[in-house]
């Protein structure tokens, strides 16, 4: 097991520890039957901070190839409605900003190839780069060019030299993902134009942190991104941030456009001070009261659990997502106790979820229990989840994370 010494962003040796889940597998590694009886592999979810400059990033070292390809990646950009209607607002702002047309775009993690499609509509050269086999086979049945790829500095060279630069580079929820952010953002320097934009969203960790949503946390997850830190890393490596805004997405998401800092065209409008930064959690005390209120919110919610059970309640979660996996791990929720995970996800149905190894089924699975309790898993988008399984079962009780 390999540990990192060093700040992903500066480089300094002051690393400090501050959230430890335990031992968790890969947080998107969904089972099939054929595969139940291996084992899978655990590492320490372990959590460090920078002191110097505030990074936040995984300390345990984990193989992508690991993460991405040993077994087939079951999320899929346009597994549900709330999905696409994101993405499709996401395409229909960054067209209306830039006007996409004839436009040349990179999308890394461009998954099964959904947003570049809706690129693409927009008069766009799209082409996407994503780690999964089976993800680039879903980008290439929708008529994408997809490289399968695991995206750095060293195969950013191999795409420039065959389809040269980029107006835009695009990474949605992918960039936390990379083993070394900064050897990524030398990749995107490569392949920019020189006034291109690199585009990128993912969660924003402060949001979770203060609201104590520490699901989002696993082993895929390398960085985590707060408005600070985003700036900084992009300092560190030549780029410019132009811009950020916030929106709903993951329970709370950062939208990021950044230039290269020797643009000739684009300047910084972007004012860091005056965004809602949630200073507080840049010190580690913060951390130190978060894991007691989560401690004391799992043992509550244990408590309540077992008299459920205890009553006669048949217990299953709704919303088979990556955090999902973390917080069943977290919380010691395994197959003995939730009977079931129901998901809309055709990739994700008849498999089982890594380590606790719960099998997921149909969202109409809930309709056969006349005294059943429903932990809402996917709590970004509780109302959405809940106005459709009350529809299959009025009886039903609600439990939230």
């Amino acid at each position: 097991m390999k540990i990192r010494k060093k700040c992903l962003s500066c480089k300094n040796l002051n690393l400090k520890e501050i959230i430890n889940l335990g031992s968790h597998s890969f947080a998107d590694r969904f089972i099939e039957k054929k595969n139940f009886h291996k084992k899978d592999p655990t590492y320490p979810l372990i959590i460090d901070f920078c002191i110097k400059c505030n990074f936040i990033q995984s300390r345990v070292i984990t193989n992508p190839k690991d993460r991405y390809s040993n077994i087939d990646y079951s999320y899929t950009a346009s597994n549900s409605k709330y999905s696409k209607n994101h993405w499709r607002d996401y395409a229909n702002t960054l067209d209306k900003k830039f006007n996409l047309k004839n436009k040349k775009i990179l999308e890394i993690g461009s998954n099964d190839g959904y947003l570049c499609k809706l690129f693409k509509k927009k008069g766009a050269i799209a082409i996407g780069v994503d780690a999964s086999k089976v993800m680039t086979k879903l980008s290439r049945k929708n008529n994408i060019k997809s490289i399968n790829s695991i995206f750095n500095n060293k195969e950013s060279k191999k795409i420039k030299k065959k389809l040269g630069l980029f107006d835009f580079v695009i990474a949605n929820n992918v960039f936390n993902h990379a083993d070394d952010p900064s050897n990524f953002l030398k990749g995107v320097f490569n392949i920019l134009k020189k006034n291109g934009l690199y585009i990128f969203e993912q969660p924003d960790f402060a949001i979770g942190a203060v609201s104590l949503k520490f699901d989002q946390i696993y082993h895929e997850h390398v960085s985590y991104f707060t408005s600070k830190n985003i700036k900084s890393i992009l300092n560190h490596n030549n780029f410019t941030l132009i811009e950020m805004s916030r929106n709903k997405y993951h329970g709370g998401s950062l939208r990021s456009v950044a230039s290269k800092s020797n643009s000739s065209i684009w300047k910084t409008n972007f004012n860091l001070n005056k965004f809602k930064n949630y200073n507080k959690i840049y010190k580690v005390k913060f951390y130190l009261s978060m894991m007691r209120k989560i401690n004391n919110k799992k043992f509550l919610f244990l408590k309540k659990l077992n008299n459920l059970i205890l009553k006669g309640y048949t217990i299953c979660g709704i919303g088979a997502a990556a955090k999902s996996n973390t917080f069943l791990t977290f919380y010691g929720l395994n197959n003995k106790i939730l009977q079931f995970i129901t998901d809309a996800s055709k990739y994700k149905k008849n498999k089982f979820t890594p380590y606790t190894r719960i099998p997921i089924k149909d969202d109409l699975e809930i309709k056969k229990y006349k005294k059943i309790a429903c932990i809402i898993l996917s709590w970004n988008i509780s109302n959405l989840v809940i106005n459709k399984i009350k529809k299959m079962n009025k009886k039903i009780k609600i439990l939230y994370t």
